[in-house]
C-alpha cells in the first residue's frame, strides 16, 4: 500500500517546520582543543575555599587572552558517588599559580568563597571553559589520560 501525495505532505511540512527547532535545542558544539588541565596548585587553591562538603574534580582551564584564564571543575558532593553528574563551577584568574580567583557562574558564587566576579558565564571564554569540562562530567577521576582526549595529557 503506498501512500498519496496529500497524506505525504504534512508529514514533510512537519519534518521542516522541527528541524530547525530540534537544531536549535541541540545548541553549538564547543571547540575544546584550547582547554589545558589545571594546575594542582589552582585546583587545591580554589577547593580550600569551598563551601560545601566535596571535591572538584576534571579542572580544566582555558585562556581567554594572553595571562586571563578561566577555570572549570566539577563539584563533587561528598555524599555522591563517583559516577554524579555534578554543577560546573567556573572562576576567573590572571595568576593561575596565585591566589586571587572571582566567581564566575552561580554555582562558583554559591559552592565557593571566592568573590564574585564583575561579568558572568556570557563574557568571552567562559563557555568553553566550562565545555572543557562537559565532556568528563559524571565521569571518575582519573590519573589515566583518557583515550578519546588525548590533548589533555
Amino acid at each position: 500500500m503506498s501512500m498519496s501525495p496529500t497524506r505525504a505532505l504534512p508529514a514533510a511540512v512537519i519534518v521542516a517546520l522541527a528541524a530547525p527547532i530540534l537544531a536549535a535545542c541541540s545548541g553549538p558544539s564547543i571547540d575544546v582543543s584550547e582547554c589545558n588541565v589545571a594546575l594542582t596548585v589552582a585546583m587545591e587553591t580554589l577547593e580550600a575555599r569551598l563551601t560545601e562538603d566535596g571535591t572538584l574534580r576534571h579542572g580544566r582551564t582555558h585562556e581567554r587572552d594572553e595571562g586571563e584564564f578561566f577555570v572549570s571543575a566539577e563539584f563533587l558532593p561528598s555524599e555522591k558517588d563517583d559516577d554524579f553528574e555534578g554543577d560546573i563551577l567556573t572562576w576567573f584568574t590572571d595568576d593561575l599559580e596565585g591566589s586571587d580567583f572571582f566567581s564566575v557562574d552561580e554555582h562558583a558564587r554559591d559552592q565557593s568563597g571566592w568573590a564574585a566576579a564583575d561579568f558572568g558565564v556570557s563574557e568571552d571564554g567562559a563557555i568553553t571553559s566550562r565545555g572543557c569540562v562537559l565532556v568528563y562530567r559524571g565521569e571518575p577521576e582519573s590519573d589515566e589520560c583518557e583515550e578519546q582526549h588525548e590533548e589533555f595529557c
